[in-house]
């Protein structure tokens, strides 16, 4: 399941960067990809939907705790994991 989250959050967000998802690691930072606030917030209601998740950050904490794409999968992977 661990492989799945990360491979699908990488997917989202290769997607929303317009980028090829083998380009992105976990110690890629999301800024660098020009992820902005918004495309952020979409990523996010994605990766809830797909994941029956529910993410408890406003866009602004968002922005200021998730800086690479291994801190997104690690929160996901976290949450889900709470859920079992």
């Amino acid at each position: 399941m661990s492989d799945n989250v990360e491979t699908s959050v990488i997917a989202l967000i290769a997607e929303a960067a317009e980028t090829e998802p083998g380009k992105i690691t976990r110690e890629t930072e999301l800024s660098e990809l020009e992820i902005d606030s918004l495309a952020l917030t979409e990523i996010v209601m994605e990766i809830e939907d797909q994941h029956d998740i529910e993410i408890d950050l406003n866009t602004a904490e968002a922005w200021e705790t998730l800086k690479t794409v291994g801190d997104l999968v690690d929160m996901v992977k976290k949450l889900i994991a709470d859920q079992h």
